[in-house]
């Protein structure tokens, strides 16, 4: 059985939480991550969200891409059921369950990709994404895109929600037709989900720089920014689009205090999903340059094969499958890098290591310097890719569709020789780390995202004001 990917919010977390509202709210979420236990920080934050609102009383329910057989590791009762989207021949199973009560309505992903093939940063599929983009632009029909459109209706209509969360273009213009009395909410866990800016129209994301969708934008009830940074960038683009900061749901970091760690004398310096705009190159010299350091690599969703055959046949780096639950690693890791070279929407991982007092070296891209939760020491300036396309297809397929400009390695090596090289130095940042750590998710009040999806539906429905 897999370990869950996220821990039920802690008691101490809930203990805080005002006395629920008289008004149950019936929340809508739309996951467009990969499998059940998918590693991606936003679909993780997402799973923690609905669970924290679920425990205060609120209805849950979630489109989730995902194989069988992560239904079957889940350990629950399930129904499955046939759908056809545009032709009878393209049918998806489709499963509903409760898990940590969250009502799933689960899509058979082998089945779902036949039919709505995604783009990664290393295989765009031009053909593909120009179809969803016309379809998007309202400039062609497509069956099985409106068959999709149909299926997220009747889910929100038969859940009769309140509040319609995602992150797509997909579901923005399904959420441009639904009814006036549902709450529609953009969540920004990525630049490259918005329609405007350097980062608009990655192939893999599903937007484009189409003003039609920046419109819809501008039409909804509430776009969540994750970060300062994320909401740097909508104002500096975004041409009248309004965002809100809210950080991420303190349930994401589990119990409090979290397992502290010791480890000046663990074996690896680890990356997690080593792909170009996560700071491959970086990664791949340090590692050549520091021969006598053990490194580690998390493989995921952005590794190319070039990359990954690159690092197995560096001597001093391990290449680990993604953690279902990252405890089983972190005893092994001395100090964690995060040297994104793109716009980060934050960096989990980096909180996630810091409550540990694992120590974070990471760039100072997007949101990064904000997941270090105010320690100074380890931020170094990196040069971001500024949005240009590689246009050259063997150039994509080894190293993604981003053009990744050149860096300077010395800070990254005299910072992480100066840590590793002294345990005074180590164990003071590592207690900085947990001190630091604790304090910022300490100063996340839970009780603002109640709060905040209520003062939406108010604002949007008048007489609920009148009555509360």
């Amino acid at each position: 059985m897999h370990s869950p990917i996220f821990t039920q919010p802690s008691n101490a977390l809930i203990s805080k939480e005002q006395p629920a509202p008289t008004t149950k709210l019936k929340i809508f979420l739309i996951q467009t991550a990969m499998g059940l236990y998918s590693a991606s920080g936003g679909y993780k934050a997402n799973c923690c969200f609905l669970a924290a609102l679920s425990s205060q009383g609120h209805a849950c329910r979630s489109i989730v891409l995902c194989w069988k057989k992560d239904v079957l590791d889940a350990k629950v009762e399930y129904s499955e059921e046939k759908h056809s989207f545009g032709d009878k021949n393209n049918l998806i199973s489709i499963y509903r369950f409760t898990w940590n009560n969250i009502e799933i309505v689960g899509l058979e992903l082998e089945e779902y990709l036949k039919i709505f093939p995604k783009s990664t940063l290393n295989h765009p599929l031009i053909d593909i994404e120009e179809r969803m983009m016309h379809w998007l632009k309202d400039k062609e029909c497509s069956p099985e895109y409106d068959a999709y459109q149909h299926f997220i209706t009747d889910e929100l209509m038969s859940f009769d929600a309140t509040h319609f969360i995602f992150n797509d273009s997909i579901s923005l213009k399904i959420a441009s037709t639904l009814p006036g009395s549902i709450v529609r909410i953009f969540i920004c866990h990525a630049c490259e989900h918005l329609p405007f800016g350097p980062y608009s129209g990655v192939p893999g994301f599903g937007s484009s720089t189409s003003p039609i969708e920046r419109n819809r934008l501008k039409e909804i009830e509430g776009i969540w920014a994750v970060s300062h940074a994320i909401k740097s960038y909508i104002d500096t683009y975004g041409e009248g689009v309004l965002a809100t900061f809210l950080p991420l749901h303190p349930a994401i970091y589990g119990k409090l205090p979290s397992k502290r760690y010791y480890n000046f004398d663990a074996t690896y310096v680890l990356i997690t999903n080593p792909s170009s705009i996560k700071g491959y190159t970086i990664f791949k010299e340090l590692a050549e340059k520091m021969s006598d350091v053990q490194f580690a690599a998390i493989k995921n969703w952005g590794v190319s094969e070039f990359q990954l055959k690159e690092m197995e046949s560096t001597e001093n780096i391990t290449i680990f499958e993604a953690f279902k639950d990252m405890e089983e690693l972190w005893p092994k890791i001395k100090v964690l890098i995060v040297p994104s070279l793109w716009y980060e929407a934050f960096g989990l991982v980096a909180v996630e290591a810091t409550l540990r007092g694992i120590p974070v070296i990471c760039s100072d891209a997007g949101g990064l310097p904000e997941a270090k939760c105010g320690i100074i020491f380890g931020t170094i300036h990196v040069n971001i890719t500024d949005g240009e396309r590689e246009t050259d297809e063997s150039i994509i397929e080894k190293m993604g569709i981003y053009k990744i400009p050149p860096q300077d390695i010395d800070p990254w090596i005299q910072t992480l020789r100066y840590l590793i090289s002294n345990r005074d130095v180590y164990e003071k940042i590592s207690q900085e780390c947990c001190e630091k750590a604790m304090a910022y998710i300490e100063n996340i009040k839970p009780n603002i995202y109640e709060k905040w999806l209520i003062e939406l539906r108010q604002s949007k429905s008048p007489i609920l004001k009148s009555d509360s």
